[in-house]
């Protein structure tokens, strides 16, 4: 077990693609291979083989380089472990001898070597790993083999393999290790073993539905809800509960187009911007404004209402209402009666329709808000729109909630170039030392901000030589600070 937790740190260092962890990682499997106990080298190779697959491109790589050691011709008796290193060899007679008598073994490890080497830059090595791997179809073969071809896929030399391999895999005796591979935890052999599965039929329409509504793999959810609505339009109903955006959204596109505006409310109000988007195009396509919808069913929502559905109509008319909604939306925004979650959604869809001279009028009230979420929205939405005020960012500095604070702080990289540096200054002498600091690390990223140039107000600059004393900037910052201000001075002409 020592062993065993020793390859396996080894291993999981070099998945970061450290260098120094790749070459740790292959001295190691040369020193074991050469001196270890077979029950070392047997843990080595187990390892490697459940291992990230680009620790084996890494190590392949490593291999190459002035550094890698050309070994021991491998024989017909020769160790797994010592194939393995073999293959990898810079020699490609070794590595070529490899490949043939790993060609007359099985297992993983197997499929992994042989998989690489059909991305060699020898013509011969590389012919002979392909027409062996086309051999290693057995589901725990398939399954390592997927893992690496997937990723060299579009490398020049590799171009071509995985669809070889995936038409022998296409054959009726394969079904289980289709089956295997779409099961499998990488995201890569997953993938494929379900689109493999689909183009067989393996999936009943019950697996379909499973595989959409509840798979850990976004793609293979969408690629299941496809095919089930390809084959049961009736099931949209059914996949619209479902917790991917995409599989909803492909739910809302297989309604018919007469649905019931009543039937669409939960897709006008979905929490996805897409699916919203998809739910008011199915109206547009018969003439329906999505607007009133959006208007009427917001004036029904009580304080009884579930939050996510106000949210999610106070967002879609955000994105087709216009400046009459104004009113609606800020009665929303600023009740505390309602749920913060509508509040916030309320307030980013002012920032959509309130046009720019009004838009900080509207919303720079809510920075002092009882809601530390809702103030924290305001900021980043004044943010967004570049309309944030000096006045309604101090506001949001002198709140004590963190994320207000540092919302104003980053919204103040929207401000001009003196003001937003007036700004932070005035931060960086804050009483709380996490504001100074954050303030501070914000000074020294307006020290890289390209200065506009042109004369700037003399008397702003003296205001902010006053406010750079009270600072306490770490020395280096202060300078680069001064240094920005003199270059002022000279252009704006002060004595």
């Amino acid at each position: 077990m020592e062993d065993v937790g020793r390859w396996r740190r080894l291993c999981l260092a070099a998945s970061t693609g450290s260098h120094a962890a790749v070459r740790s990682l292959f001295t190691e499997l040369r020193t074991v291979d050469e001196h270890g106990s077979v029950e070392d080298r047997k843990a080595a190779l187990d390892e490697l083989v459940r291992a990230a697959p680009r620790i084996w491109l890494d190590l392949d790589r490593y291999a190459r380089s002035p550094h890698g050691v050309t070994g021991a011709h491998p024989t017909d008796d020769s160790d797994p472990l010592h194939l393995v290193l073999a293959s990898f060899d810079r020699d490609g007679r070794i590595r070529q001898a490899a490949v043939e008598r790993l060609a007359r073994r099985s297992g993983r490890y197997v499929a992994s070597a042989l998989a690489l080497r059909t991305d060699d830059w020898v013509p011969a090595v590389r012919e002979r790993a392909v027409t062996a791997l086309l051999g290693h179809v057995a589901p725990d073969e398939a399954a390592a083999a997927v893992r690496l071809l997937a990723r060299l896929d579009r490398r020049r030399r590799a171009a071509g393999v995985l669809e070889s391999y995936r038409a022998a895999l296409s054959v009726p005796e394969r079904r289980r290790t289709v089956r295997r591979l779409a099961a499998e935890s990488d995201p890569h052999a997953r993938r494929f073993g379900v689109e493999l599965a689909l183009e067989l039929g393996e999936y009943v329409r019950g697996d379909l539905a499973r595989t959409a509504l509840h798979d850990r793999d976004q793609v293979c959810r969408t690629l299941c809800a496809a095919r089930l609505l390809e084959l049961d339009p009736d099931q949209a109903g059914r996949l619209m509960w479902a917790r991917s955006a995409a599989v909803r959204e492909l739910a809302v596109a297989a309604l018919p187009d007469d649905v019931p505006s009543a039937r669409l409310v939960g897709p006008l109000a979905d929490r996805s911007r897409m699916v919203r988007a998809q739910a008011r195009w199915k109206l547009y396509k018969r003439g329906e404004p999505p607007v009133d919808v959006y208007r009427r069913q917001l004036r029904r929502c009580g304080r009884a209402t579930q939050p996510r559905l106000v949210a999610g109509l106070a967002a879609g008319l955000g994105e087709c209402g216009d400046s009459s909604d104004l009113p609606m939306l800020q009665v929303l925004a600023a009740d505390t009666t309602w749920a913060p979650v509508a509040r916030r959604a309320a307030v980013r869809a002012l920032g959509r329709l309130a046009q720019p001279p009004e838009r900080v009028a509207v919303l720079a009230p809510l920075v002092g808000d009882v809601s530390p979420s809702v103030a924290r929205e305001t900021l980043d939405v004044l943010a967004a729109a570049e309309c944030a005020t000096p006045q309604a960012l101090a506001a949001g500095l002198a709140r004590p909630e963190t994320p207000v604070w540092k919302a104003a702080l980053r919204a103040a990289r929207t401000l001009a170039h003196w003001d937003r540096l007036e700004f932070v200054l005035r931060a960086a002498a804050d009483p709380r030392p996490p504001v100074a600091e954050r303030a501070r690390a914000e000074s020294r990223r307006w020290t890289h901000a390209r200065w506009p140039g042109g004369a700037a107000d003399p008397a702003q600059l003296r205001l902010i030589g006053g406010l750079l004393r009270q600072a306490s900037l770490p020395e280096p910052d202060r300078a680069g600070v001064e240094w920005v201000l003199r270059s002022a001075a000279r252009v704006s002409r002060l004595p």
